[in-house]
Order: structure tokens, then sequence, then C-alpha cells
């Protein structure tokens, strides 16, 4: 399914062209939910609407409702360049400014490296020039690397486990039976097992 472009309800065309000319004293009259700001503002530069490099003066000029520090706005934006990247459909255009936008954003400092590598897919990495190695290397280093944390078993050497000292345990935790365990036998048992485990770690040693 492609991404529609949204409707800008927060960046106007005088926003756009304060920015452009980069006028200093320019600011949005109220505070802005930020989510939704950052969200116009990705799709203004990919429009071709506003340069990348007046995205600082746009995020000068504005105000947000959340009181959330450079991390969180690096966050959201690394999520929304994720989420525009999943759009296989999106015309040649907007794609080819999705990929310079995510490059001039990690080159501004607005949005960390590491993050766009923990969220983006892997072609999308090569094309922004955010990984060194191929998208197919990646794909197959991935599975590779899940196949070992998802597939990998424990072996045992059976002929050199002590299993008589646990048999020993199941048979006295059962014995007598269930219904009869109250709670002076129940501290009795316990006090037993310690004694046995004891035992059985020293046979070990």
């Amino acid at each position: 399914m492609s991404l529609q472009s949204p409707e800008f309800k927060y960046i106007t065309q005088e926003c756009l062209r304060e920015w452009k000319s980069s006028n200093p004293s320019f600011r949005l009259p109220d505070p802005v939910p930020m989510n939704r700001f950052l969200y116009e503002l990705c799709w203004a530069m990919i429009r071709g609407e506003l340069p990348f490099p007046k995205c600082r003066a746009a995020l000068d000029s504005v105000v947000f409702k959340e009181e959330q520090g450079r991390e969180e706005m690096g966050s959201v934006l690394a999520d929304i360049i994720a989420h525009l990247a999943l759009d296989l459909t999106i015309s040649g255009d907007h794609r080819i400014r999705l990929v310079k936008m995510a490059k001039s954003l990690v080159e501004s400092s607005f949005v960390p490296a590491r993050l766009l590598q923990e969220r983006c897919e892997e072609e999308f990495l090569w094309e922004a020039e955010l990984s060194k190695a191929k998208a197919q290397d990646l794909k197959t280093k991935e599975v590779r690397v899940n196949t070992r944390l998802l597939y990998r078993q424990t072996k045992f050497n059976l002929l050199r486990e002590e299993s008589e000292g646990y048999a020993k345990l199941v048979t006295l935790l059962y014995q007598g039976g269930l219904d009869s365990i109250n709670r002076n036998t129940s501290r009795v048992t316990i006090s037993i097992i310690k004694v046995c485990c004891w035992i059985f770690r020293k046979q070990i040693k």
C-alpha cells in the first residue's frame, strides 16, 4: 500500500517561505505536537518544497508541546524515515529525496546513524550509504545470527552426569505421598534436602 502525502496542518506556505529566506526572527505562534510536525517537515523535504539545509531553521522556529530532548526528536525522525523507507511504491523522485534527507539529517547530527541502522531495511541503508556492507551480505549475516540465537542447542554429555543424587531427591520429595505433607514435615523435608544437596556437591568435587 502506497503512503499518501499528508495534508499539512502546521507547516504553511508562509512557514516554508520564511524558512527558505532564513529569517532568524520567524517563530511559529503556538506550540505544536512534535510527532505530527516532524512528519510534515519530512514530507515537505521529500516533496522538494523545503531544501534539506533549511531543516535547522524550521526546527529553531518551533516549540513543541511535549518537553522532549534532542535525543527523543532524533528517535522520532528515525522512525519516520524507517516508516517511509518501507514504501517501495513511492515515486522515484521522492525516493531519491528520502535517501538524501536521511543522509542530511545524519550529517547535521539531528539523527544518530545507529538509530537508522537499527530500524531501517538493508536496502535503504545501502542506498543512504549508512552501511559499508551490501544489502544481500547484511541479510545473510542477519540470518546466521538469528539461527545461532534461536536454534543453537546446549549439548550435555550424559555419561558424565551424576544422576543418583537427583533420583534420591525426587524419591524423598514424594515419599509418603503429597497429601501427608504438612507444615512441620515440610520444614523437616527441606532440611534433609539441604543436607543432601551439600553432600551431593561434595561428591561432585
